[in-house]
């Protein structure tokens, strides 16, 4: 993972913050992400080997809650608290499941209405207080090993959510007949009437602890009430942990992982539809509540904010369209991978490096983002580490966003907290670039001209003012345009601009940012996004190997007005890189290998021969970074 700071920002990082190592300004910064955990977790290991281990960087984020894995709170919640004790300048963040937990933790702090649950169906018979086989209208709407709540059913038809039972499906038998073990979790067997009981299954995932066979369930952001609902219980739970004299009131912060901005109306696991408003029921009510689960989120961050104050650090998982845009109430973001979930050879970069910039100047002061740089997901099977220059190139990307590195696997046997770009020259880790000379700076190429463009859209209206576009929304559908030009050669384009947004209604209300994204037509892999407010952002969407003559990209966004200025589509690619005290980054996020001569860094070149660094051509492979150390 990797850290970002605002260290070009007007911000300031609290007085309780500001002694934490990772807002100083050397760079590179590391933290080490979970892999502490087993060993902390091990109780024949001791304290002192366990922290003597695990020294070396920033600070980590860990698991230290039964949420997700039981009895993390036990050992390694010990020597995690004391680490922070005897170590106040490392940073200490809590990770914790923003989407769903195993009910064996903490269930009590929480309503059964404030878990999600799949549309069920109905008892067909009388089920009494010894019945493990139950007859149902419709067994289809579950899978074996399903956890399912039984809700009573009063006379009018009403579901009595506050009385249900909780229990485990072990059987189905064709099409009406289940097994269950009932009583479960702490809640009462009960008789039903025929027909008087409703039963439907939880939304869950399964289960992430080894050994364990408990699903983890999701939370339901859509209940919220008057006195705050869901949301507000789970900003109480969580504060009997982080509060003040609390257990875990040492820690700097909180990371919620997989908490999700939206979540839809339905599940990969299967057909059947979700019952937001936990009515026994498909219905429009369903679609209205699902449009409140991003209103829930906010509550909850948001009163969490409140209850925390502004010298806690609350972060949540941000490198998907779908996932954080509470700027006004987060520090920053955990990036799982970079610069996306699903981008395993980077090819969407400036999606990374837009979103990344974009949360260091909006987010809630300070800014603290970071990116865990470990295996590779795969959608074929296991995880896989990166090759060498991948791992490299997104490294760079770090070091150019002001980011924080995670570094969570061992490349070629490396140690996890050895790498030769985390430490220099060095055998252990050290922040051997010194303080950033720059912000990003762009190499233009040899060949940089201006590729003439047309624009298609009914939602267009021209400025009087060529260098203004504005887009707006047209019967609630989403802002889409198309920018067609033509290719004298096949190569790449890299388009600039200064975007800007905004939404009406609730999502201004509540300050919510918009997304733009641009993709080459028949491209979705190079699919590029950026996130946008009322305040110009400066924006770059770079696009590889576009075929020679006529090309068409894709505008998105869901925004109700989009305006941009500046607009420029260019010819080849963009050199990124970034001038510290003790060294230079450069990195090329192209398929082809190329040549850069360091004399092009006119702007600064007193300064780098004060530095020792004499002018010199590179060759850098594609995709990849090289990381100079001045003499």
């Amino acid at each position: 993972m990797v850290i970002s700071f605002a260290l070009y920002s007007s911000q300031s990082a609290c007085s309780e913050l500001a002694d934490l190592s990772v807002f100083n300004e050397h760079y590179p910064k590391a933290i080490y992400f979970r892999n502490v955990e087993n060993s902390a977790a091990n109780t024949s290991i001791s304290y002192e080997k366990w922290a003597k281990r695990w020294s070396k960087l920033d600070g980590m984020v860990v698991k230290a809650l039964d949420e997700e894995i039981p009895r993390r709170s036990e050992e390694a919640q010990k020597k995690f608290i004391q680490y922070k004790k005897d170590n106040p300048e490392k940073l200490m963040l809590l990770h914790f499941n923003g989407n769903a937990r195993d009910p064996n933790f903490d269930l009590t702090a929480f309503y059964p209405e404030d878990w999600t649950y799949f549309v069920g169906t109905y008892s067909a018979d009388v089920i009494s207080e010894n019945d493990s086989d139950i007859t149902v209208r419709d067994a289809s709407v579950f899978r074996t090993l399903d956890d399912i709540a039984i809700v009573p059913v009063d006379l009018k038809g009403n579901l009595d959510w506050k009385n249900a039972e909780q229990a485990k499906l072990t059987a189905v038998s064709g099409k009406n007949k289940l097994t269950v073990n009932r009583g479960l979790f702490n809640t009462k067997i009960k008789t039903y009437a025929k027909g008087r009981a409703y039963l439907a299954a939880h939304v869950s995932q399964p289960a992430i602890a080894p050994g364990s066979d408990q699903a983890l369930w999701r939370y339901n952001f859509t209940n919220i009430t008057p006195q705050g609902g869901m949301p507000i219980r789970l900003t109480h739970n969580l504060m009997e942990y982080l509060g003040s004299d609390k257990s875990l009131s040492n820690f700097d912060g909180v990371e919620f992982d997989v908490l999700a901005d939206i979540r839809g109306l339905k599940h990969p696991s299967r057909k059947t539809p979700i019952d937001y408003n936990y009515d026994g029921k498909a219905s429009k009510l369903d679609v209205d509540h699902q449009q409140k689960y991003s209103q829930g989120v906010h509550l909850f961050l948001s009163s969490l904010r409140s209850e925390l104050g502004k010298d806690k650090l609350i972060l949540a998982d941000g490198n998907e369209a779908n996932q954080q845009r509470e700027f006004s109430v987060l520090n920053g973001i955990e990036s799982e991978t970079w610069p996306s979930h699903w981008d395993p050879q980077v090819e969407q970069w400036s999606s990374g490096i837009n979103r990344h910039l974009f949360w260091k100047s909006r987010s809630y002061s300070p800014s603290l983002n970071y990116i865990k740089l470990g295996k590779v997901p795969n959608k074929q099977g296991a995880a896989q580490s990166p090759p060498e220059n991948l791992r490299r190139l997104r490294m760079a990307g770090s070091l150019f966003t002001d980011t924080v590195i995670a570094p969570a696997y061992r490349p070629k046997g490396k140690g996890i907290d050895n790498w030769s770009e985390l430490i220099g020259d060095e055998k252990n880790y050290t922040t051997w670039l010194g303080k950033p000379l720059t912000d990003i700076q762009y190499l233009k190429p040899e060949h940089d001209d201006i590729v003439e463009f047309d624009i298609e859209s009914k939602e267009m209206n021209f400025n009087e003012n060529a260098d203004l576009f504005t887009f707006k929304k047209i019967n609630d559908k989403e802002i889409n345009i198309a920018l067609k030009f033509k290719l004298s050669n096949p190569g790449d384009i890299t388009v600039t601009a200064e975007v800007s947004s905004s939404s009406m209604g609730k999502q201004k209300a509540k300050g919510r940012v918009s997304y733009i994204t641009i993709t080459p037509i028949g491209d979705g892999e190079q699919k590029n996004m950026t996130w946008s407010d009322a305040a110009p952002f400066n924006s770059r969407f770079y696009f590889k190997n576009l075929k020679k003559g006529q090309n068409s990209l894709t505008l998105a966004s869901d925004a109700d007005l989009v305006q941009l200025t500046n607009l420029r589509i260019q010819y080849g690619v963009e050199i990124p890189y970034r001038i510290f005290e003790n060294g230079v980054v450069i990195a090329n996020p192209s398929r082809k290998q190329v040549k850069v001569s360091t004399s092009k860094f006119s702007s600064i070149q007193s300064t780098l021969k004060k530095r020792g660094l004499k002018a010199k051509n590179l060759t850098i492979n594609a995709k990849d970074a090289v990381f100079l150390s001045f003499e």
